[in-house]
């Protein structure tokens, strides 16, 4: 049977199918014009698609035997001998035989230059004119085909046995499949080489070139992840005037069932969404490493194409195995979606270009909204009546018996239909808020952000789902989430609150207790924790009893109660619930699971505020290899634990060692997303915060700036992130002794979160902290003091007394009681905060050596010079461990011990500890300025003990200068080093 014969059978099933079975054989008869084989073909197929009798072979053995002479091997060919001369190239060896051409590899032999290429050459006994037009008309398209992801031609001529040749470039690479097998790479990477395969298909396209054999073995990858795209083979010019209907068997042309698109197994007409649905197949096979179809060796044409016009392919998600080269829970959803429109039934229907299928990938990798929609219920519904009509009748009438003798099907048919209302329900809520998304729909036209389509879904909530509660919760969870997620924390605890009012109290709910657990979530992100603790604890209970009391949805309140209790400083009830949750998620859950890497990754935070710093480095590394397993290395939460681990470093005191994982942070997430996005400006402050700390201002600044710039484009002037990042800039600045320039930026980063109605957010506090430093350090003792008392007052509010926070806002405070002559009731501060510290940890190694560092300053005021002594020996052994990093903290811990030695009278050791310490802060490096003139001062009261007066009273004096200069002539530390120059002798 040719094709035509195909398309005709096929063209009068079409018509006859579509009216009643009494008036078919009329119909069918009066069609087929007195052909009998004909008829009995239609009625074959008739049959077939009914159900009603199995399917009976009315395909011509012509056609069968034309299907199995494509899937044999043809007959072994000669081999070509090493060093035979075809052209200017000779022959190396052979590299594989296809459907109709020997491929071999070839050097240059005319001696113009070296070259190795891939040379095609037509099998003998395949010389038909049809397949010799073939292979030439395979040269002529290579030779218009110039793009990276396309093996170019290189030459192309004829043997002197007449046999044609065309030489196209030898990619020294592995198939596709393999290529990514070998290396284990995960989804991320997988659809990066799609893409390429994707761009390299499109541009053919733009060159009116479909492919028309694309499958996973014509895809090599270079070792350095290059694709290349393989044989044009039997690729069809759109623009030749050629017979439309003339493709796949009807023009003789071999394809590969896996992948053929049901046009060409059926002889329509082919087009670019040929090639679309032959990338499609790539990559679920891909993903799932499945083809969309299983086809059986001995599966013939005809059925092949039964089954692909009859049955839609699997979701890739229900085809990938365990093993899968990508997990089935990351397939669900938008990659099932996103597939299967490549492999739709109809050309019409799938993505209009190869770049549209890859486009919707990116989206996907960003994680935004893709284009492709999944068929309505309306449409398979349709469809399936369509085919199937007797069918469809006779399982009604059936229907309607059961229903008549059973109850049990009379509950399925109200179960049916209440999933459908419920559908629907769904359907036309989302339709109406996302309605509002649109500036047509919008108030005035004006273009609504995502809180604002929140607000009117919430809206909605009361009124279009005030008959279906559980509903109505459902959404209010997810909606809730959302909230959270973009820091609308009120929003979230009112619509979470209204959607568990609406639920009914009695009864063990999983849907209640997911919204109680939400409710914790915002209440803990808001800084309620009493509230958020009440909560988790009621989720707790209410999903034990609906989940089991050794539930994965148990370990994640669990984890939150921990999590909980971290924030309020409560570290010895945070380290067993945490363990406990992640102990229970790894008994419920199979790992690599992300719910156990982000518990991994809460107790590795929990162990960095204790300061176990091993294990919270441990922790991190494993959360970061389970996400890395799970993702691969190119994925968003990846990043977001390599900026982690960079932190954990900077605590850790490895500074240097901390800018490898945030570089290549922020190299992810240059790749995953776009040049703004508010991700990789949080990635660029955190590099920018470990070049501050190693000192390297000129190049933390610029990065500061640059993702200023990028949050206030992006997210706005008062966004929160925005006013982090100023509140960066403000330690940078104050850091490098400018305080002036620190507390401007602390007044901008607090005046944003005065603007949003948050004066007294934990980051507010932290600003006003940071404000309060600046002013002291410029001067301002009375506003200094002021404000660092209302940040104690407030921490101790919010994080109770524990925390390491309200430890180091006391010592802050200490600081300026001692500076404002008032050192016993400093003295007062710096105990309590060490009484704190001795119950609690988190405060990092060189601000608690700096707590010990003014707590020694503050016993030598009120002249106890060995607690003052014991005080600073504590704060040098600690700062001993953390160089060379923090030079300038050890300089001022080495002038406070001279200052004591030289109470105690110790006068050699005062003058080591001082010669040390200008050796740290050289006169000749200028960004050191008051800070050696400080020291300058204190080696001039050496100079004194050594009773060398006039030397004294130069360096004093000196530094004195220095200090009116640079700090003002009413600062703090002028009139300290004014008051030790009128202390000298005169003489």
């Amino acid at each position: 049977m040719n094709t035509q014969r195909w398309q005709r059978i096929s063209a009068i099933f079409d018509q006859v199918a579509e009216v009643a079975p009494a008036a078919r054989d009329d119909l069918l008869t009066q069609l087929c014009g007195g052909d009998a084989e004909l008829k009995r073909d239609v009625e074959a197929l008739l049959l077939a698609d009914q159900g009603q009798a199995a399917f009976e072979h009315a395909i011509d053995a012509a056609q069968v035997a034309l299907a199995a002479a494509w899937s044999q091997p043809h007959a072994a060919q000669a081999t070509i001998a090493a060093n035979t001369r075809i052209g200017p190239w000779s022959v190396v060896h052979e590299l594989g035989r296809g459907g109709m051409g020997i491929v071999l590899l070839v050097e240059r032999a005319d001696g113009q230059f070296e070259q190795r290429a891939a040379l095609k050459l037509i099998k003998r006994g395949m010389d038909s004119e049809a397949l010799l037009a073939r292979f030439l008309r395979e040269r002529q398209i290579l030779a218009r085909l110039e793009h990276p992801h396309i093996a170019r031609l290189l030459d192309g001529g004829i043997t002197d046995e007449g046999r044609p040749y065309f030489a196209m470039e030898y990619i020294d690479g592995e198939p596709l499949l393999r290529h990514c097998a070998v290396r284990k790479l995960g989804l991320e990477q997988r659809i990066k080489l799609f893409v390429d395969i994707c761009a390299a298909a499109q541009f053919a396209h733009r060159a009116l070139i479909v492919h028309l054999d694309l499958k996973s073995s014509n895809v090599l990858v270079t070792d350095d992840g290059v694709v290349k795209l393989l044989d044009f083979g039997i690729a069809k010019l759109l623009a030749d005037d050629i017979d439309a209907t003339q493709t796949g068997d009807a023009a003789g042309r071999p394809l590969t069932p896996a992948y053929a698109a049901p046009e060409q197994l059926c002889g329509e007409p082919v087009s670019t969404a040929t090639d679309v649905y032959a990338l499609g197949a790539i990559l679920y096979e891909l993903l799932t490493a499945q083809r969309p179809y299983d086809f059986g060796a001995t599966t013939t044409l005809e059925e092949i194409r039964k089954q692909v016009n009859s049955t839609p392919p699997a979701l890739p998600s229900k085809r990938a195995a365990a093993d899968a080269p990508v997990p089935a829970r990351r397939l669900r959803s938008d990659l099932d979606t996103i597939i299967l429109t490549a492999l739709k039934r109809e050309p019409d229907r799938r993505y209009t270009t190869a770049d549209a299928l890859a486009q919707d990938l990116h989206r996907y990798l960003l994680g935004e909204p893709i284009r492709a929609r999944r068929d309505s219920a309306w449409y398979r519904t349709a469809k399936f009546v369509r085919r199937h009509r007797l069918g469809v009748v006779m399982a009604s009438v059936a229907i309607f018996g059961l229903i008549a003798t059973t109850a049990l099907a009379l509950w399925e048919a109200r179960l049916a239909r209440a999933q459908a209302q419920r559908a629907e329900t769904v359907t036309d809520f989302l339709i109406d808020i996302f309605r509002v998304a649109d500036p047509k729909g919008a108030p005035g036209g004006v273009k609504l952000s995502a809180v604002d389509v929140l607000d009117a879904g919430a809206q909605r909530l009361d009124t279009q789902l005030s008959s279906q509660p559980q509903l109505a919760a459902r959404f209010g969870e997810v909606m809730g989430a959302i909230y959270i997620e973009l820091d609308q924390y009120d929003h979230a605890i009112r619509l979470l609150q209204q959607a568990l009012d609406k639920l009914p109290d009695a009864g063990a709910d999983s849907s209640k207790a997911n919204l109680i657990a939400q409710l914790a979530r915002a209440e803990y992100e808001k800084g309620d924790y009493a509230a958020a603790e009440k909560n988790a604890a009621a989720a707790l209970a209410q999903h034990g009893s609906s989940d089991g009391a050794d539930s994965a949805s148990v370990a994640h309140d669990l984890a939150l109660q921990g999590e909980i209790a971290r924030r309020q400083g409560d570290f010895k009830k945070a380290e067993p619930l945490l363990q406990q949750a992640l102990a229970m998620s790894r008994a419920n859950l199979k790992s690599p699971n992300a719910q156990i890497a982000a518990q991994l990754n809460q107790l590795a935070v929990l162990y960095s505020d204790m300061r176990r710093l091993d294990e919270g480095t441990t922790l991190t590394e494993a959360a970061l290899a389970m996400f890395t397993a799970l993702y691969g290395e190119n994925h968003l939460d990846v990043a977001e634990n390599l900026i982690n681990l960079g932190s954990f470093r900077m605590q850790a005191g490895h500074v240097a060692e901390a800018l490898p994982p945030l570089q290549q942070a922020i190299t992810i997430y240059r790749r995953l997303l776009p040049a703004d996005h508010p991700l990789l400006a949080t990635a660029l402050v955190n590099h920018a915060r470990a070049f501050d700390r190693l000192g390297r201002f000129d190049e933390a600044e610029p990065l500061y700036l640059q993702a200023l710039a990028m949050q206030r484009r992006v997210l706005g002037e008062q966004h929160p992130d925005v006013a982090a990042t100023l509140n960066n800039l403000a330690v940078l600045h104050m850091h490098h002794d400018d305080f002036v320039g620190g507390a401007d930026y602390s007044r901008q980063a607090l005046a944003i979160w005065v603007a949003q109605g948050k004066p007294e957010h934990p980051f507010a506090l932290g600003s006003k902290a940071n404000l309060s430093v600046a002013l002291r350090e410029s001067g301002d003792l009375p506003e200094s003091e002021r404000l660092i008392r209302d940040v104690l007052s407030e921490r101790r509010k919010q994080l109770g007394e524990k925390h390491f926070l309200v430890s180091y806002t006391m010592d802050q405070l200490g600081i300026v009681l001692r500076l404002s002559g008032r050192p016993a009731e400093a003295i007062i501060q710096h105990q309590l905060a060490q009484d704190l510290r001795a119950d609690s940890s988190g405060l990092p190694p060189q601000e608690v050596a700096a707590a010990h560092l003014h707590f020694a300053l503050g016993e030598l005021a009120v002249a106890d010079l060995g607690a003052a002594n014991q005080q600073i020996q504590q704060a040098l052994q600690i700062l001993d461990k953390l160089q060379p990093s923090n030079t300038e903290r050890l300089a001022d811990a080495l002038l406070a011990q001279a200052r004591i030695a030289l109470a105690q009278h110790d006068v050699a050791a005062g003058c080591n500890a001082v010669n040390h310490a200008l050796e740290l802060r050289p006169a000749d490096d200028p960004a050191h300025g008051w800070r050696h003139a400080e020291a300058l001062a204190v080696h001039g009261e050496c100079l004194a003990a050594h009773n060398d007066f006039v030397a004294a009273r130069s360096e004093i004096k000196t530094a004195l200068i220095q200090l009116q200069h640079t700090r003002g002539s009413d600062h703090w530390m002028t009139r300290q080093v004014r008051t030790a120059l009128q202390r000298l002798p005169e003489h």
